[in-house]
Parts: C-alpha cells; structure tokens; sequence
C-alpha cells in the first residue's frame, strides 16, 4: 500500500490487490479526497488500510462513480463510522440498498460489499472550494458517472479509462455506450485525470482521445465483418484470436466477445 499525502490538493491513497487470473499481475485502487470530498471508497477488502486513510482526512460527502464492489465496498462504514452522505446515480440506488451475492473470485480479490443507504447523486457537488459538474458516462456499467471540476481542469473518471485498449470487458460494458461517453468527455476542458486504478494521468485529455480513436477503428472492423456475413462469434475469433484465460477464470464475466457483441 501507498499514500501519497496530496497532489494539487487532492489527497491520494493507493491500495493494491494481486489478480488470481495473471499472477503476480496487480491491480491498483486510487481514492481521492479534496476539499471534504471523498470519491469512491474502495473495496472492502483494502479496508485495513483505507481507514487510515480516511481517519487522517476530513471526509464530509461521499460521491461514487458506481456501485461495483471495488469503489463501494466501504459506503456502509463510512456512514456508521463518519455519518456522511453517500451519493450514488439515482437508478443504482436500490441495489445498493442490498449486499449482493457474488461469484468467488470476486469476494477473494474485492470482498463483500454491504448494503447501504446512498442518495440520489445531485448535477453538481459542491464543496466549500469546489464545484464538480456529474457527467453521466456509461460504458463501463449502464449507471457510471464522472466527476468534473471545471475550473481546475480535473476530471475523476471512475473507471471510463482503466484500459486504454481492452480486448477482454466485463459482462456489464457496453462499447457503444463507451463511445458515446468518451466523445462527449472528450468534448469537455480538462487536463488531468484522476482514474480510479491507473491513477493520476497529467495528460487525460489525450489518454481519453486515444482510447476513443481505438473503439471506433475496432468498431470499423467489426461492421465491415458483419457486412460480409460473419456473425459476433466469428468476428470474435477473428479479431481476438489468443486464448482468453480471464473468461476462464471468470466463469465468462469477462471477454473478448462482449466487446464486439456491444460495438
């Protein structure tokens, strides 16, 4: 785990949670706290060590990007524990209200997620120093948002840039959506990112351009497959032809195909 005490007056904490699938490959969690703000909270299974974090900052809203697991799995302790707002996309707000059963690898990598009791995420978060515009991005799940703060040219992604070229995606993602989200983010003033696993990006904007241009070349492709008559499965293999060992692993949460199935 590390913490880095702050960057342009954000305060950065790190959490690491080893991949069952590509070992030693690690994915990183990143929260961020500014001005009273904390956006995510990370998962239960790093709560260890983020309660130190959130002990040594002054935490007075909660805003979540989604509610998967790994960016809500301490909403139920921050409101016992600090008493604090939790805001969520309105139409996530009563599956937040009951802890989900999940599939194995998904409890050993981010742990159980409580339920807990979130409130309809409002257009704009204010703090006393801040202003952040609530973009609907979906893409990565149907309710995602994105944080921007205008003024300070910052945007916090949530989990719209974790990969800038994906050839395995959840079950949930939908690349069309994703296009549709990177396009109107990419319409927006902005310089740096704050990604919710790849960390800080001094050159957002560009980052988010690169990943747009490498959905619509993928989309190109699969629409001129499916003109001369491949079906999604061929197109599948043919575009992504190595083995796919995260769909393994996963039981098909994660693959290849859902990429192409949602371009």
């Amino acid at each position: 785990m590390k913490y880095e005490t702050f960057y342009q007056r954000v305060a950065v904490w790190e959490g690491i949670r080893e991949m069952p699938w590509n070992r030693p490959f690690k994915m990183s969690v990143y929260l961020y706290i500014v001005d009273g703000l904390l956006i995510d909270t990370g998962p239960s299974s790093l709560g260890r060590e983020s309660i130190i974090f959130f002990d040594d900052n002054t935490i007075q809203q909660v805003a979540l990007t989604h509610v998967h697991e790994d960016h809500s799995g301490m909403a139920a302790w921050l409101q016992e524990k600090a008493k604090v707002p939790v805001y969520l996309h309105a139409a996530s707000i009563a599956e937040a209200a009951v802890e989900p059963e999940f599939v194995s690898y998904r409890l050993k990598i981010w742990g159980r997620r409580p339920a807990f009791k979130a409130r309809s995420v409002p257009e704009q978060i204010v703090t006393d120093k801040y202003r952040f515009e609530v973009i609907d991005t979906p893409g990565h799940c149907r309710y995602h948002k994105a944080f921007l703060e205008p003024d300070q040219g910052w945007l916090f992604s949530g989990d719209l840039l974790v990969n800038i070229k994906p050839r395995s995606v959840f079950c949930e993602e939908n690349m069309s959506e994703m296009i549709g989200s990177l396009e109107k983010i990419c319409a927006l003033g902005f310089e740096v990112v704050f990604c919710s696993h790849t960390g800080i990006l001094k050159n957002g904007k560009e980052i988010c351009q690169r990943k747009l241009n490498y959905l619509i070349d993928l989309r190109e492709k699969v629409q001129e497959l499916r003109n001369k008559g491949l079906e999604d499965r061929e197109i599948d293999q043919r575009l992504f032809p190595e083995e796919d060992i995260v769909s393994t692993l996963t039981k098909g949460d994660f693959s290849s195909y859902f990429i192409v199935n949602t371009i």
